[in-house]
């Protein structure tokens, strides 16, 4: 069964050539995140002819508030598919999941349509390890995460077409604001139940590692208040820069000789080469001043400064010990200058996990997949943060990640791609899983 689900997903590779160019061509970069309706209309369908009972599931306003829809600017609806591809007996229940939005388009940079899905024999940035001559499709979301997306699907395809009959079900969810959170998206489909399994795959990663521990992330906005005046008499004013200036001076020196120092250790879990070059070889507390804006002209003191920070939390951190530990760095501030006055408002957070290696699903699938690629992964650890969090935190569920793209793909970058050779490869080790944790036969 194996050899002949293999030789039919080759055979598909023209189709799924054409299927992801049709993904790649809908506009889904968050924020805004329209189009989300568009691309779930066109996913949905063709698993329904997969032989998936099929339903599109949009999170109420309350999913956008928490998401922080007006600060982010989110527009349109936050459409997510959910689809069963249902087993004889109905358990155990494997999730795939796999992200709809993409990272934003720079204006600026790009040397194809970021949008038109072009396929070229070659890539000038880098040769996928995966690359056999399949080519390299390009555009925004190519490998993150409409690749994911299109391995997802035509594994599923394929199992239907052979009449692979599984004992459980699987469950697929194509969703939305990833990049953003995965508050609408997956946080949504899990913490209302509707979406419950016993495994979870995480879509959205790449096939140098399987992915075991990521960060989480709360954002926040920071506003410092003053009074404004003639900017020639600042004397008599109040300057909320100068307030957020000395704001920013504490923030670094707490990030950078407190954060620095907390760290999780991750045995058997290894990190990005660049960070371990740079001296970080745990998951450790980060915090970025991400923007900043303030005043009108150089001629008034303005009173009013505004900054984003994303403070990155090592597993085990909560919200409200982050929150309590940045008002404490203000309020250390504030004992020095009486006149500094701020607001602090959450937008949102997404808390990190840990994947221990040594539990027998993540051995299986580390297994499995070197029995389709040949060579064995390492178990890998991010201090970015993905919808991964949702699966083991709020689903309960051992989950792993991976998925297609490399560094010759830049990812969130101008010139996004990804070889078509490795989306064929992440497809057969979709559904090789899916028939060895369903207990598929013919």
């Amino acid at each position: 069964m194996r050899e002949e689900l293999f030789s039919h997903i080759e055979r598909s590779r023209g189709e799924m050539v054409g299927f992801l160019r049709k993904l790649v061509g809908i506009d889904t970069q968050v924020p805004p995140g329209q189009n989300y309706d568009v691309i779930c209309d066109v996913i949905a369908d063709k698993l329904a002819e997969c032989g998936c009972d099929v339903a599109i599931h949009e999170a109420p306003e309350r999913y956008l508030r928490l998401s922080g829809a007006e600060h982010l600017g989110l527009k349109g609806p936050r459409s997510n598919v959910v689809a069963r591809y249902k087993g004889g007996r109905g358990k155990p229940t494997l999730h795939l999941s796999a992200h709809i939005d993409t990272a934003p388009i720079q204006g600026e940079g790009w040397s194809v349509n970021p949008l038109g899905g072009e396929v070229t024999a070659d890539n000038p940035y880098g040769r996928s390890p995966y690359d056999r001559g399949g080519g390299y499709l390009w555009g925004r979301g190519a490998s993150d995460d409409k690749g994911e997306c299109t391995a997802m699907v035509y594994a599923v395809k394929a199992l239907n077409e052979l009449g692979v009959r599984l004992d459980g079900d699987i469950i697929l969810t194509a969703n939305c604001d990833e990049e953003i959170g995965g508050i609408a998206g997956l946080g949504f489909l899990i913490k209302e139940g509707i979406v419950k399994a016993d495994y979870g795959v995480q879509l959205d990663g790449s096939l140098t590692g399987i992915g075991l521990a990521a960060q989480g992330r709360a954002r926040f906005i920071i506003r410092t208040l003053g009074r404004s005046y003639h900017g020639q008499v600042p004397i008599l004013g109040i300057n909320a820069i100068e307030k957020m200036s000395k704001i920013n001076v504490a923030l670094n020196d707490y990030w950078r000789n407190v954060l620095l120092r907390r760290r999780r250790p991750t045995p058997g879990i290894e990190l990005p080469s660049e960070l371990k070059e740079a001296g970080v070889t745990e998951l450790t507390a980060m915090l970025n001043i991400g923007t900043i804006k303030g005043g009108v002209q150089g001629a008034t003191v303005p009173d009013r400064c505004e900054e984003e920070i994303l403070r990155g939390m090592i597993p085990g951190e909560t919200l409200d010990d982050v929150r309590k530990e940045i008002i404490s760095v203000i309020e250390g501030v504030r004992a020095t200058d009486m006149d500094l006055r701020y607001e602090l408002e959450l937008i949102n957070f997404r808390e990190g996990y840990v994947m221990p290696p040594e539990h027998p699903y993540v051995q299986e699938v580390r297994s499995l997949i070197k029995d389709v690629i040949g060579r064995e992964l390492p178990f890998t650890g991010t201090l970015a943060s993905t919808d991964m969090n949702y699966q083991v935190n709020e689903g309960g569920m051992p989950c792993v990640n991976f998925g297609v793209g490399g560094p010759y793909s830049n990812a969130h970058r101008q010139d996004e791609s990804v070889a078509v050779d490795e989306v064929v490869e992440c497809t057969k080790i979709v559904a090789l899983l899916c028939l060895r944790m369903l207990g598929g036969h013919a």
